[in-house]
């Protein structure tokens, strides 16, 4: 559920005697909905909706959609899965920190660059908190699949829901920069008690909410609404836009806005980040991998479908026999079973006899090894880029670099990563300074201890901040060829034990924790 919170309650219940202007009889749409449903025209028009619902279908291996093949299994020979999961990994699979830097520090740098700190530890235990990294993965993921995905922030801690793509709606969908939309609006379905509890605490009418309804108006923006188990739900749109330099909001379903125009004062970017794939020109939405394999896939899956049938014709050996010259037919799969014959036949082989198999061309299965590895390699997951090399053969900075080497093509989706953290930093910072008028409290770690803080509203506001965001890689390879290099620093005594366990990754294969203890046993003086 997407939530919108004023940081004054009083001021957004105030003014809801003139909610009259939103209201709209049962039978006409609201304004907000008249929007979306030219949202709707534009999805179906460039066919957004069935493009995602085929692009997750085909990922998943749901790959003869309408087929029926009766009581046969139709196979999949599905090399789309295997191509997203290697890019998301190379792309997601980083250790991202985000680091507020001062822009205008003047006389009182020591003072400015504190208060960064300090936010830097807030950046750090809001990451921790809402699983980033985890909402990151899969924020990636979905992009590669279908183009583009939505991370929605929300309230004053900076709480984040995933959004599909499908249920974005933009005023400018060849606009790519969220922040230059003149409105936006995400559609949910959501459990119509929920609603109608929001519209009573937003000042409505009884009448009013009578019309709050459950639908089956889901758009096919959510094909998950056709599994509803309790339709007891309705479609709620949530609109913002821009207005006197403050973020404005509202809340509407198909005839009824049930909370009016909300301004959270101070906040002045759009609480919703884009990472889109692969950029099409002119367009706000994007390409992802899937697309473009798709033809492929369904040719490769034919062709694999074609040699098995043929194999069960014709690549084995097929009994026949003269009817009425055996006296048992019956027997002849039974194993060990005579055969009786008439008095007439002078040969068995002219009663019964197998047909020798025909030799399939070799060329079908040429065919299906050339369209898998073609395509692999064009879509840049063959064996090379997916670190098919055994390490035991290579070390790890030759293993790196090959591969480093083979990613080359993602470097754009990386870049594409790093702004898109950048984008989140910006909107938790907008977040934090517009939902603490008060001051924002930090609780930090210093010195051992924990620390907490209040920073002042004035100096929030006057801040003008840089941001970056720090990658470091954290796939198996990288950590191994690390790993080398400090065995190798530790062999040639650079290194004292407790240097080299200091230096060691947590997640690494050498055990740090229980080196650890091991010098700690062996600091400890012996007792008795």
């Amino acid at each position: 559920m997407f939530k919108i919170k004023n940081k004054n309650n009083k001021e957004m219940l105030h003014g809801y005697k003139s909610l009259a202007k939103y209201f709209t009889t049962e039978t006409e749409p609201t304004n907000v909905y008249c929007l979306y449903q030219k949202g709707v025209e534009h999805h179906n028009r460039i066919g957004l909706y069935s493009k995602s619902a085929e692009a997750y279908r085909m990922f998943l291996g749901n790959q003869w959609e309408g087929i029926e093949g009766g009581e046969e299994r139709l196979p999949v020979f599905n090399i789309i899965q295997p191509t997203v999961q290697h890019k998301t990994a190379t792309v997601a699979a980083k250790s991202l920190s985000i680091h507020y830097s001062p822009a205008n520090c003047g006389e009182n740098q020591a003072f400015v660059q504190d208060i960064c700190n300090k936010l830097n530890a807030k950046a750090m235990q809001s990451w921790e908190l809402l699983k980033m990294e985890k909402i990151i993965w899969q924020a990636v993921k979905d992009a590669c699949i279908v183009g583009d995905s939505y991370l929605f922030f929300y309230d004053g801690t900076g709480a984040v829901q995933q959004v599909d793509n499908t249920a974005v709606y933009l005023s400018d969908e060849g606009e790519r920069n969220l922040q230059k939309q003149k409105y936006i609006i995400i559609a949910e379905r959501r459990w119509v008690d929920e609603i109608k509890e929001e519209a009573r605490l937003n000042g409505l009418s009884e009448e009013e909410i009578a019309l709050i309804k459950a639908d089956t108006d889901s758009g096919t923006e959510f094909p998950a609404a056709e599994n509803e188990v309790d339709a007891d739900k309705c479609l709620s749109l949530l609109k913002m836009w821009k207005q006197n330099g403050g973020v404005h909001f509202c809340r509407s379903t198909r005839t009824v806005v049930y909370q009016r125009d909300t301004a959270i004062e101070g906040l002045r970017l759009y609480p919703l980040a884009n990472f889109v794939w692969t950029v099409e020109k002119g367009s706000a939405r994007g390409v992802g991998e899937v697309k473009p394999l798709v033809a492929n896939q369904v040719e490769i899956n034919r062709n694999l479908a074609r040699r098995l049938i043929n194999a069960k014709v014709t690549a084995f050996p097929r009994l026949v026999y003269a009817k009425g010259r055996l006296a048992n037919p019956d027997t002849l799969a039974q194993v060990g079973t005579a055969l009786e014959v008439e008095d007439t036949v002078s040969a068995i082989g002219e009663s019964v006899a197998y047909l020798q198999p025909a030799a399939m061309s070799a060329d079908a299965k040429n065919l299906s090894d050339e369209l898998v590895y073609l395509t692999r390699e064009l879509a840049g997951a063959g064996e090379a880029a997916t670190g098919a090399v055994n390490p035991e053969n290579a070390s790890g900075a030759a293993i790196i670099a090959a591969r480093n080497q083979a990613v080359l093509p993602l470097n754009e989706q990386m870049a594409d990563l790093k702004q898109f953290v950048e984008d989140v930093a910006l909107i938790w910072y907008d977040l934090w300074r517009a939902y603490n008028p008060n001051g924002l409290t930090v609780v930090a770690n210093v010195g051992g201890h924990t620390e907490e803080t209040v920073l002042a509203p004035r100096f929030l506001a006057e801040l003008k901040l840089n941001i970056r965001i720090d990658i470091s890689q954290n796939d198996p390879f990288s950590r191994y060829a690390q790993e080398q290099a400090l065995d190798k620093l530790f062999t040639m005594k650079e290194l004292s034990l407790a240097e080299y366990v200091e230096a060691l990754d947590d997640a690494g294969s050498v055990p740090k924790g229980k080196l650890q203890d091991i010098l700690l046993r062996r600091s400890l003086p012996e007792v008795g």
